[in-house]
């Protein structure tokens, strides 16, 4: 894996029992192999051979993902716990605090092998997203009619907002911008609210109407923890399914 974000990389090794299914193959029948507590759910309780397929490879990257990120710890427990808990789909994510990384692992993980993601899938998810992209995507946010009605928003959706965004970074996100900006913004129409939709709408009109003040902000930087919570809460309340969300991050992949 290579993190754009970070310049980090990680690479795997000990291949040795592998094997490269043909194009066309989905399935490999085969002797029990792998490593104890590193092996997908579905060939745990085999004795003698069974069926590895891509998406059983898909799962133990996902433990692999997690054990990297939470420097050291399995997603599905220690000791003699882990792949009785691997059989049950029992896990714990705690050692990982980023909501966007969370998300994926868990994805991966999933007991349903038809549940978890291809590869491509995997590869395409949001915790691979550059800064710009990831940008992008808080911009196409702020497009949305929720966001453009910041100011007279239903109380329902800010009381579920906040949830998941109390105590965040971006909490009182005025006093993180310069003054002069948050005035010349607030200027123009009625004043911002000091919700997450006002700070949506707030970058959507920045990088909109006044590119040289924009790309002066470093807003990943900024506030670290945006991204994460605004995807999780917009994936929960179906946003991110929207025709206009989707067709607009595609064209910015």
């Amino acid at each position: 894996m290579v993190s754009q974000r970070h310049k980090r990389k990680a690479r795997l090794a000990d291949f040795g029992i592998s094997r490269r299914l043909k194009q066309g193959e989905t399935t490999l029948r085969t002797r029990i192999a792998g490593t104890r507590c590193w092996k997908a759910k579905e060939t745990i309780n085999e004795k003698v051979n069974t069926n590895y397929k891509r998406s059983s490879d898909i799962q133990v990257a996902g433990m692999l993902v997690y054990y990297i990120l939470s420097g050291g710890h399995h997603p599905f427990g220690e000791d003699v716990d882990c792949e009785y808990n691997i059989s049950r789909g029992r896990y714990s994510l705690e050692h990982l605090d980023d909501d966007v990384a969370k998300d994926l692992v868990e994805w991966m993980i999933n007991e349903n092998p038809n549940e978890r993601p291809t590869v491509e899938q995997t590869l395409a998810h949001p915790f691979f997203w550059t800064d710009d992209r990831r940008v992008r995507y808080l911009k196409i946010l702020g497009n949305e009619k929720e966001a453009e009605n910041c100011r007279n928003a239903d109380e329902e959706l800010l009381n579920v907002i906040s949830k998941h965004t109390e105590g965040k970074s971006f909490s009182e996100w005025k006093t993180k911008f310069p003054s002069e900006l948050v005035q010349k913004l607030d200027g123009k129409k009625k004043v911002y609210p000091e919700n997450t939709l006002g700070l949506l709408r707030f970058i959507r009109n920045l990088h909109e109407h006044y590119k040289a003040d924009a790309v002066k902000i470093n807003l990943m930087a900024l506030f670290p923890d945006l991204f994460g919570s605004v995807y999780i809460f917009a994936k929960e309340r179906g946003w991110n399914s929207r025709e206009s969300v989707i067709m607009d991050i595609n064209s910015a992949s």
